[in-house]
């Protein structure tokens, strides 16, 4: 929900930012960002909850790993953080099992 909320509110975003003079348009944008960074911090919640891939619920790992798709709305609206942080997340969470599977190599004898 949290990657599909971002994605779907840029269209009206984008709508209503035409209508609004500049000072309402900045407030509009501020508001926004608040909104993706709260996407991106409840995504790293939930990864930190559930470190390690292979005891993760199913699809899980898939939905985090789809964290990069917050880049496009990140991209719309020109916030840096998100342009940044949504792939670097999608990273960290393949990372994770990479983690995990080197781990598991070097535990059996």
């Amino acid at each position: 929900m949290t990657i599909i909320g971002a994605l779907v509110s840029i269209v009206p975003l984008i709508g209503i930012a035409l209508l609004l003079p500049d000072g309402g348009r900045d407030a509009l944008f501020w508001i926004y960002w608040a909104l993706l960074t709260g996407c991106l911090l409840n995504l790293v919640w939930i990864l930190i909850r559930n470190p390690v891939p292979s005891t993760r619920p199913p699809l899980l790992t898939r939905d985090l790993a789809m964290g990069w798709a917050l880049l496009l709305p990140s991209l719309f609206s020109s916030f840096w953080p998100g342009i940044i942080g949504a792939p670097l997340f999608t990273v960290l969470v393949g990372a994770t099992s990479v983690a995990e599977k080197m781990r598991k190599r070097s535990a059996t004898p």
